[in-house]
Order: C-alpha cells, then structure tokens, then sequence
C-alpha cells in the first residue's frame, strides 16, 4: 500500500448517523430475504461505501480485529514463505518476485528479488490465472512449496517452508568505503533497524553515504522524520504540512551525526514516506537523487479510532520540504 501515515486516535468531530434508508433495507431483509445476512458484512460494506463518496484513493476501513491483524503486519509479524510477487493475468513468463523479505523463510531458502518462477510444486504456471497460482501457495502450508525459477537465464529450484518470522526492514553493508543502506519500508523496527545500521557503518569512517529507498512504497510520518534526525542539521525543516484548514512545520530536534555526501537511490516504485526522505534530503543537504522519476504522491493520510475500536484512513494532508515543491 502507498501510505504516509499518522497514527493514534482522533477526536470524533460528530457523530454519523446512516441515511434512514439503510434502516429501510434492513427491514425489507428481515422480512423478506430468504438469504442469510451478515450485519457485520454488511456494516463493513456501508463503511466503505460511504468513504466511496470522498475523492480521495486511498481512503480504507478497517474493522477492530482485521485493523489488529494490519498493525502486527506493520510490526513486522508474517507467516508465509515472504515474498512480494508482481501481479499478471494471466501469467505469461513467470511470476516476478518483486522482494523477498528480510529473515523470511524465502531468504533463508535462497530466493532473490528479481528471480522469475517458473514452476510451482512441479506443474508450470506459465498460462495460468495469478489468483490460482497465489492461492496454491498456501494450499498446504505444513509441507510448503516448491518452486522452479530462473535466474540469469538459467534454472534453480527451491523448497521453502511457511513459519512465523518478523521481518527486516533495513539492510547494510560497506561498497568499498561508502555506506549502504536499503530501507524496504518506513515502520516502526525500521527506526531501531536504521540507528544500529548508521553507527556501525560510520565507525567504519566512509567517504559517502547511499541510501537505497527503490521499491519503497511508505509508511509512518513518524518513522521517517526519526530517520531524518541524524541526518540533517538540528533545527532545519524535515517536513511541511499543509492542512485543511492550516500548516505545520516539523523541525529536526538532533545534533546531526552523519557529515559525508549523501545520494538517494529511487524508482517508480519510490512512493510517499520514501519521497519525503529522499526531498528532504536534497533541500536541506544537497543529496543527490539518482534513478527513475518517483510516483509522486504528494498526500498524506491519518487514522481515525471509532467508538466501536473500527478505524477509518483518509487524506488529510498535503506534504513538502523545505523547498516547498509538493
């Protein structure tokens, strides 16, 4: 999902009350429908219905417990094999594996991003409707699956298992003597991921710094302005916030740690929190953006706790840097 997103409850402006005509509907059902109904079904249904009339795509609803199941996944709680697969339908060539997920099983098995598969516990996928091969993954999680792929033209095949593990969301490593560090996602073990990743590199005195946020679609305005701290100078503009009705400005609050150039690397897929970062960066210390040209997102979003503990995500606000280009 493309998110920036504020967290927390917010104060319930008004209590909504649905058009009588639901009532209407509702009384006609229990009279007449020879079909079960489903309330919560139902309510689900009409909540996004109604968040349908704002034009504004990428508004969501999430019920109490599906909103819990969104929140540990944004921790970074999975069970599966861990990877991301590029949707195609049907599939032509093979299913692109778009990431695989740091500590994931797929890791530990040897998939790599950019490999194509190919087979799937023997049979060809090639031809195939995605929704049937996707759901054949986990048709039999306790053997896993096997799966054919091809990498550099030639064939390899993998068994991965599916377990519980919580991901990675930053990886580092020393390129000769500039710093590396991918940021797959802006959640919170990202901060934590991100601090132990820049003290370790900086002990080893680099002459550059590359941050790689390709393929990065969001996350927490939070997050990201955390990961900003010891990369700009205390007291500069991380973030401008543009709101209905008024601006806010976020200001850094660190000493800066990190006094080597900077170059971000982006892509297509470089979206949201990630294009925050990569602005600020370039405004305030002049970093280099090397790559494809962003989504270009623009908005931001903040969840809203209702008093049945269901939550609403709407656009709420415009964001810039320093240079104020939205």
């Amino acid at each position: 999902c493309l998110c920036l997103f504020f967290f927390g409850a917010r104060s319930n402006p008004a209590s909504s009350v649905y058009p009588d005509r639901l009532s209407e509907i509702r009384a006609y059902i229990d009279q007449y429908a020879v079909k079960d109904f489903s309330a919560e079904q139902a309510e689900h249904g009409a909540a996004l219905g109604y968040l349908s009339g704002l034009d504004d795509p990428y508004y969501y609803y999430w019920t109490e417990s599906k909103y819990a199941e969104q929140l540990s996944s944004m921790e970074g709680n999975f069970t599966g094999i861990g990877i991301s697969l590029k949707s195609e339908d049907p599939i032509s060539d093979g299913l692109f594996v778009y990431r695989v997920l740091g500590n994931s099983p797929a890791e530990a098995a040897g998939l790599k991003a950019g490999d194509l598969i190919v087979e799937l516990n023997g049979r060809s996928v090639l031809g195939r409707p995605y929704q049937e091969v996707y759901d054949e993954f986990a048709e039999n999680p306790d053997a896993g699956v096997t799966v054919t792929v091809l990498r550099e033209d030639k064939s390899q095949t993998f068994h991965v298992g599916f377990e519980q593990f919580v991901q990675r969301y930053v990886d580092f490593r020393m390129i000769d003597r500039v710093a590396y560090i991918r940021i797959h996602e802006f959640w919170s073990p990202a901060i934590s991921e991100f601090r132990a990743a820049l003290t370790e590199l900086m002990a080893q005195n680099p002459c550059g710094l590359i941050l790689d946020v390709r393929n990065n679609l969001g996350g927490g305005l939070d997050v990201v302005t955390e990961i900003l701290e010891p990369l700009i100078p205390k007291g500069e503009e991380c973030v401008v916030l543009k709101y209905k009705n008024h601006e806010e400005i976020l200001y850094s609050e660190e000493e800066r740690s990190v006094h080597v150039p900077i170059t971000v690397l982006m892509n297509e897929n470089s979206a949201s929190a990630s294009e925050l970062l990569s602005s600020c960066l370039r405004d305030v210390c002049g970093a280099h953006l090397i790559g494809d040209r962003s989504l270009g997102k623009g908005v931001g979003q903040t969840l809203f706790t209702l008093t049945d503990g269901s939550v609403v995500k709407i656009t709420t606000f415009y964001y810039m840097t320093k240079s104020r280009v939205n």
